[in-house]
């Protein structure tokens, strides 16, 4: 091969090296790379967030090109800016000149379209003659767009120029991870327009940009850079600022800045109702320390409108003992005993009625594996027999449970929790009839907006169930009368607690809120006998009132939806004791709970032999 086509080919391959050198970072460049402030309100117009991105603080502000701030800097940083083609070849000449007479760099004599390449693409590449060239290269690069305008007239030219001056003062580097000019003077000088700028502040900034690794502003070298500047621009002044403050973050929910910027710059949170939330967590959280309990996380929107308005998914954002890198909100957690609602609203819709009787014993299931059945039992290990719907719903009767399901069938409740957005993905048979109790893994927050399709009252069935989840007198074996459940404005309640007490949540709705409290220990230790009616519990009704107080739950009134009415149930067979509550208006009870006499018609099942004489040896008088 000739030496010709060999020099071609080497120089060839020089070239097109240094264009990916240079062109690289511009090809890949993400905006969102770019430093820039969150800035976040509450519903209310409070703002929760202002702070820098990893990438450093940004401030818009409208430039005043004319300020004596922008004249300054170009009188310091490119005094032929607006006369040379955005590289100065000259002056890089001289600037190679010195720096070889000195034998070190003393200078690079970039103009400020090279200072903005480099803000812009290399802000923490170090200062080389390769770099040198390859910001260089790009600056002209840039003006070939502008090229065809800026031979014609001075006009044109300075039309371009203002717009790299621009987005230079976009860019531009001024200590302590300010960006731009409009953030710097902010945060060093509480001000918002350059041309209120004073001739020290000019100055100190200008000094700022010549020597952006400052300690201090009383460094020996930064003083140096200071004097120049005040002398080149024959400033005369008596230096009084002692100190430039630092950027102080204001970041009151970090969950929420975190995790959900990405909606818009208001969130829908409501700041007053989240801190006292926080408040209530944390004190509560230091009384469960000898219960071995050391995190909680809280939920609530509006159901009407999917609003998110408490957020937090952890005790403390910053703290290294606490385990805030899990989103308890948003990964997937067993929601034990709150799927019930579903299944018990399911057999409201088959036509079940809610004095209906079911059986709850201990009873054994096909649990689809080979050689393997499963057994119900409740968490009290107590049976209670015959029971009526409503109660085994409020009370978390296990056994009842299972029974109802059973009767359902497995396969069309795993259809209807479908329904009801409910993310199952196996199969009914991998989850067996554990799939009504604590089977299933799903986000908590998909939880809370099931819950929120419960809301619509117009439907009689849901109307029914919210009464039953509301209604005291519903909780009488369990959770008592008289019960830390019971709120000033009624809620529909239902609360969960694992078999090992690892797990304590509570999830309560209303037409205006849907709130969900968790209560957990980040080793995944047990709880000492921590239950949903207790702490979570003791959260949630304080959240609750501060709720009603905000006037974010409100006090209805509910139409009663067609074919339901208040009626009233005998418990005796003389009637003389009657409990009064909502139910299907075409529906006449048999039973006598209180005398323990009971129809056989009020009785969801078919009852066999060994069910019926157990029963009778009770004392469940069967009719």
């Amino acid at each position: 091969m000739k030496k010709k086509s060999i020099t071609f080919i080497i120089i060839t391959l020089l070239a097109v090296s240094f264009l990916s050198y240079c062109f690289f970072p511009v090809i890949f460049y993400e905006q969102k790379s770019e430093p820039w402030n969150i800035v976040l309100y509450d519903r209310n117009g409070i703002l929760i967030t202002d702070k820098a991105t990893e990438f450093g603080y940004k401030k818009i502000i409208d430039l005043d090109l004319e300020s004596s701030f922008v004249k300054s800097l170009i009188l310091v940083e490119d005094k032929n800016y607006y006369n040379h083609f955005w590289i100065d070849i000259l002056s890089k000449f001289w600037a190679l000149y010195s720096n070889l007479n000195n034998k070190k760099i003393v200078s690079w004599w970039s103009t400020i379209t090279e200072q903005y390449i480099k803000n812009k693409f290399f802000i923490k590449n170090k200062r080389t003659y390769l770099q040198k060239s390859r910001e260089g290269f790009l600056a002209f690069y840039y003006s070939l767009p502008y090229l065809p305008n800026t031979l014609s007239t001075f006009e044109d030219r300075e039309f371009t120029k203002n717009k790299i001056l621009s987005q230079y003062l976009q860019n531009v580097y001024l200590w302590n991870n300010n960006y731009w000019v409009g953030a710097a003077i902010e945060v060093y000088f509480w001000k918002n327009n350059l041309s209120d700028l004073t001739d020290e502040e000019i100055v100190l900034l200008l000094s700022l940009i010549k020597y952006p690794s400052a300690k201090s502003i009383y460094d020996k070298e930064f003083s140096n850079y200071f004097d120049k500047v005040k002398n080149k621009l024959w400033f005369d002044f008596e230096r009084k600022i002692e100190k430039l403050s630092k950027k102080q973050n204001i970041d009151l929910f970090p969950f929420a800045s975190q995790d959900l910027i990405s909606t818009n710059q208001t969130l829908t949170i409501d700041s007053k109702l989240w801190l006292f939330t926080r408040d209530i967590v944390n004190k509560t959280l230091e009384e469960l320390k000898d219960k071995n309990v050391t995190n909680a996380a809280v939920f609530a929107i509006n159901p009407k409108t999917r609003e998110i308005l408490i957020y937090e998914w952890s005790r403390d954002f910053y703290s290294k003992k606490i385990d805030w890198q899990v989103n308890v909100i948003k990964s997937q957690r067993q929601p034990w005993s709150t799927m019930k609602p579903f299944l018990y609203l399911m057999a409201l819709e088959k036509g079940y009625w809610v004095n209906n009787l079911i059986l709850d014993i201990e009873s054994e299931y096909n649990s689809f594996s080979q050689w393997k059945t499963y057994i119900s039992n409740n968490y009290s290990l107590k049976e209670y027999w015959l029971v009526r719907l409503k109660n085994a719903l409020w009370n978390s009767l296990n056994n009842a449970t299972v029974r109802l399901a059973f009767e359902l069938w497995l396969e069309n409740v795993y259809n209807y929790y479908k329904d009801y957005w409910f993310k199952l993905g196996e199969t009914p048979e991998h989850y067996g009839y554990s799939l009504v109790l604590w089977n299933p893994s799903i986000t908590l927050q998909d939880l809370v907006y099931s819950y929120a399709r419960l809301t619509d009252l117009r439907d009689k069935n849901k109307f029914l169930l919210y009464d039953i989840l509301s209604n005291p007198d519903n909780r009488d074996i369990s959770f008592w009368v008289n019960s830390i459940l019971n709120t000033s404005i009624p809620q529909a309640v239902k609360t969960g607690t694992s078999s090992n007490f690892k797990d304590n949540l509570i999830v309560s709705y209303h037409s205006d809120f849907v709130l969900w409290v968790w209560v957990w220990n980040n080793d995944n230790s047990s709880m000492i006998w921590v239950t949903g009616i207790t702490w979570a519990g003791y959260i949630w009704r304080q959240i609750i009132e501060e709720a009603i107080n905000l006037w974010y739950i409100k006090n209805y009134d509910y139409r009663v939806p067609d074919w339901v009415e208040k009626k009233s149930y005998c418990l005796d067979i003389n009637c003389f004791r009657v409990e009064n509550n909502f139910d299907f208006s075409n529906k006449n009870y048999f039973s006598r709970i209180r005398d323990n006499y009971y129809d056989r018609k009020d009785i969801l099942q078919k009852l066999n032999e060994y069910e019926e004489q157990k029963l009778f040896d009770l004392r469940f008088y069967l009719k």
